[in-house]
């Protein structure tokens, strides 16, 4: 009965951890989804010889793992916007969840097109520190900016490229917008805080 009341019910999100493993499942589920269904979507009949192409699949995972590290940063910069509106931010709270982004990335052995995620991890630390001045985001606008950076990656093309963006914007729009719903309804923002930043302290103390 457990797994079936968490899935209707979900607990609520009191640590780190879950916080790191709500944010990295809801990233990795709509990068893949919205990449695959883009794809499929543009190859039309022609989907079912593309996905078993070698070289295809190999810019594939490019894609969708960039996506995913775009949509993560984006689910980052939420959960702070949503833990800033509700609790007073302490000092570390930033170095923190830029730390959480750095785990969470490396939970998955690098990407062949990769030597690291430093440069994805350094340009969150930036729109963190940025978001500090900056107006709450808006999901809707993450979204579609996202799409902006993840379309290029994208194997395959219409000829329509205006009508191309607007389907990728939409489905990372939508899925960003979910991800803050269910993220205000799971996150007890004094808790997570506490142990965000309580986390780094333990890592470093000796044993």
């Amino acid at each position: 009965m457990r797994p079936l009341l968490d899935y209707f019910r979900p607990p609520p999100i009191r640590s780190a951890a879950a916080l790191r493993e709500f944010i990295s499942g809801e990233a990795s589920y709509l990068a893949q989804r919205s990449t695959y269904e883009f794809s499929r979507n543009a190859l039309a009949w022609y989907g079912q010889a593309a996905f078993g192409d070698p070289e295809f699949n190999d810019a594939f995972r490019i894609c969708r793992w960039e996506t995913f590290a775009i949509v993560l940063s984006n689910f980052v910069l939420l959960a702070r916007a949503r833990l800033a509106a509700r609790v007073a931010v302490p000092a570390g709270l930033d170095d923190a969840l830029v730390a959480q982004a750095r785990i969470m990335l490396a939970a998955y052995p690098t990407p062949v097109h990769r030597r690291d995620w430093e440069d994805v991890v350094a340009e969150l630390a930036d729109r963190l520190a940025a978001a500090r001045q900056e107006e709450p985001p808006s999901p809707a606008g993450l979204g579609a900016a996202a799409a902006a950076r993840v379309y290029p990656t994208m194997p395959v093309q219409s000829g329509n490229k205006a009508e191309d963006r607007k389907v990728i914007a939409n489905a990372l729009s939508f899925g960003t917008i979910a991800f803050n719903d269910r993220l205000a309804v799971r996150l007890d923002d004094a808790a997570v805080v506490a142990d965000l930043v309580a986390e780094p302290a333990a890592a470093a103390a000796p044993r």
